[in-house]
């Protein structure tokens, strides 16, 4: 590989790591547009709506990683547990198992679940059997679900703030974290301490 080549590809990767930066970013201003209660929390959350390692390559489809996003910044809104697996996560999950056999009637049907739940694209022969299979199987698909999402939770998935500057991209805020920093750094008289 000569220079050029070697500099093409890592543009090439710049621009992907630049992009998913530009969808989290935007996920982060929609959902505090939703739950305006919670902006500071959301703001923070970016660490939060990081792809796991296992997930890059498929979460750097632009609508796959909005929706993981989404939902997690949904459920940072709400104050619900980040830590169960999101819709997404359980449509990867059965993807990868039907590689290796052929979904059952309710597995596939939670697949048409959770894709409408992520709110994906609409795919023939997937999003529109979605009312089939939950007039047929709705509490086989309620139970399916329950195990999918408590499988593919990530127990350390959760929202840690150690503290804010008291800056959101270089804007002043009276974010509530903001106190947590600066308690641990101010000495008595108010100034910063070294």
């Amino acid at each position: 590989m000569d220079v050029a080549e070697l500099f093409a590809e890592v543009r090439d990767s710049l621009a992907d790591v630049f992009a998913a930066i530009e969808w989290a970013e935007d996920e982060i201003a929609a959902a505090q547009r939703r739950w305006p209660a919670r902006a500071d929390a959301l703001f923070h959350s970016f660490s939060l709506i990081r792809p796991p390692v296992e997930l890059l390559e498929r979460l750097s489809v632009e609508p796959v990683y909005r929706a993981y996003a989404r939902e997690l910044l949904d459920r940072v809104g709400q104050e619900q547990d980040t830590r169960p697996g999101t819709a997404v996560e359980v449509c990867l999950g059965l993807r990868e198992a039907s590689l290796r056999a052929p979904l059952s009637h309710d597995g596939f049907g939670l697949y048409a679940r959770m894709w409408d739940a992520a709110g994906l694209p609409e795919v023939d022969g997937v999003t529109d059997m979605r009312t089939h299979y939950e007039a047929i199987s709705a509490d086989a698909l309620d139970e399916a679900e329950t195990y999918a999402r408590r499988h593919t939770s990530r127990p350390d998935r959760v929202l840690e703030v150690a503290g804010c500057c008291g800056q959101h991209h270089g804007v002043e805020v009276a974010c509530v974290y903001a106190d947590i920093d600066q308690a641990s750094t101010d000495d008595a008289d108010g100034e910063a301490v070294a």
